[in-house]
C-alpha cells in the first residue's frame, strides 16, 4: 500500500478509537451484493420513454420524466424499488469488515438493509432511522445509529427517487439535513461506494464549506483510479481521466481527501488492514485462582488491579472471562483508570 493509504489508515483508526469515525455508504457498497446500481434500477424506466440510460447522466431528471408520463404516478417506480432491492442478497465482506469495527455512526443513501443486517451479524443492536419522526425516539442500547436519508426499500412510497423528491428534501426531511450537517461538523467520515452526484449531499457540504470555510473537518473518499476502457478512444479516455482529476480537486473544497486505489478489492485489504490493527490494541485476559502459592490473594488482586490500570493507560482495550480471583481484579483496575483519565465511564 502506498504511504497515503497507510497514513489514512493510521488516522482513520484514531477516529475509531475516540468514536469519531462515521460512513457514508453509496450504491457503490451495495453493488457487489447483487444489488442494481441507479442505472441498472431506471433501465426499464428509460426503455418506456425511448431513451437510452447508457446515454443518460441526470439519473433524477429520468424518474422525474417517468412520473410525468404517468401523470405524477409513481407506482411503477416503487414497485421497481422493491423488486430490485428485496432480492435477499447477503451483505459484503466490506459491510461485515465495517460491522466488526467500533463504528457508530452510518449514513447512506442507499434503500436496501445491508448494513442494518450486517451489525445484526456482528451482534450489535442497530438503530435505523429513514423517516423524520426515528429522529426524535432512541432504541435502548444501541450500538450504531443508520441514517437512511433516502428512505427504505420497505417503504418505497417514502423513499427520495425522482426530482420532485430533491426539490422538497430541505423542506420535508431539513432535520436529515440538520443531523448531517452536524456530524460533518463532528466526525471524520469515509465515503464508500459514492459518486458525490447527489444534491441533497451537495447541497449540505456546501453549507458546512460556507459555515466553516478553512476549519472544515477532513474526510475522506475512495475512488477506482480511472482506466481505459475496451473499445474506449483515446479522446474519450482523456476526457474521462481529466474529469477525474477536477473532481478529486473539487473537493478539497469540502476538505474530502481522495484516496486512489486500482482495483475495487484494494477497499477490502484497507478495511481488513484497520480492524487487524485495532484488534491489537486489545488484550484478553482470563484465567481463576482459589489458591495463589508464594502470593497472597491480596496481594495477587493488587498486582491485576495495576496490570489492568497500566494496559489502560496505555490505550489498550481489554477483554476478561471474568475468572474467579481474576476478572473483578481486572474490571476494577479498568474502570478506575477510565474515570481517572475521561472522568465518564464509557463501555462498547
Amino acid at each position: 500500500m502506498d504511504h497515503e493509504i497507510e497514513a489514512f489508515i493510521r488516522d482513520f483508526l484514531k477516529e475509531i478509537r475516540e468514536d469519531n469515525a462515521a460512513i457514508f455508504a453509496g450504491a457503490g457498497l451495495s453493488a457487489p451484493a447483487g444489488f442494481v446500481d441507479w442505472r441498472g434500477l431506471l433501465r426499464p424506466v428509460a426503455e418506456e420513454l425511448g431513451l437510452d440510460i447508457e446515454k443518460e447522466n441526470d439519473l433524477i431528471a429520468v424518474a422525474q420524466y417517468h412520473c410525468n408520463e404517468n401523470r405524477g404516478n409513481r407506482h411503477q417506480l416503487n414497485q421497481l424499488l422493491i423488486e430490485k432491492m428485496t432480492i435477499g442478497a447477503a451483505p459484503t465482506i466490506n459491510h461485515r469488515l465495517l460491522a466488526r469495527l467500533p463504528i457508530s455512526t452510518y449514513w447512506t443513501t442507499n434503500y436496501d438493509r445491508l448494513i442494518e443486517t450486517s451489525l445484526k451479524e456482528a451482534g450489535k443492536i442497530a438503530d435505523v432511522k429513514y423517516v423524520i419522526p426515528h429522529l426524535a425516539t432512541t432504541k435502548s442500547r444501541r450500538d450504531s445509529v443508520v441514517y437512511k436519508m433516502h428512505g427504505d426499500v420497505e417503504h418505497p412510497h417514502d423513499a427520495v427517487l425522482i426530482k420532485d423528491d430533491y426539490e422538497k428534501y430541505h423542506l420535508e426531511r431539513g432535520a436529515f439535513v440538520n443531523a448531517l450537517s452536524g456530524d460533518l461538523v463532528s466526525k471524520t467520515f469515509l465515503f464508500l461506494g459514492f459518486s458525490f452526484t447527489d444534491p441533497n449531499l451537495d447541497y449540505i457540504l456546501s453549507r458546512v464549506r460556507v459555515t466553516f470555510r478553512e476549519n472544515q473537518r477532513r474526510h475522506f473518499c475512495i475512488f477506482k483510479r480511472r482506466v481505459k476502457q475496451p473499445n474506449e478512444s483515446d479522446a474519450e479516455f482523456e476526457h474521462a481521466h481529466i474529469r477525474q482529476r477536477l473532481s478529486i480537486e473539487d473537493l478539497k473544497r469540502f476538505n474530502i481527501k481522495t484516496l486512489l486505489i486500482d482495483d475495487y478489492a484494494q477497499i477490502t485489504k484497507i478495511l481488513a488492514r484497520i480492524e487487524q490493527q485495532y484488534r491489537q490494541r486489545t488484550i484478553f485476559i482470563s484465567g481463576g485462582a482459589e489458591e495463589y502459592g508464594v502470593w497472597s490473594k491480596q496481594g495477587a488482586e493488587e498486582f491485576l488491579r495495576d496490570l489492568s490500570v497500566a494496559l489502560v493507560h496505555q490505550g489498550y482495550r481489554l477483554a476478561t472471562g471474568v475468572g474467579l480471583g481474576v476478572g473483578d481484579a481486572i474490571i476494577t483496575g479498568a474502570i478506575e483508570q477510565i474515570y481517572r483519565e475521561q472522568g465518564t465511564l464509557k463501555t462498547r
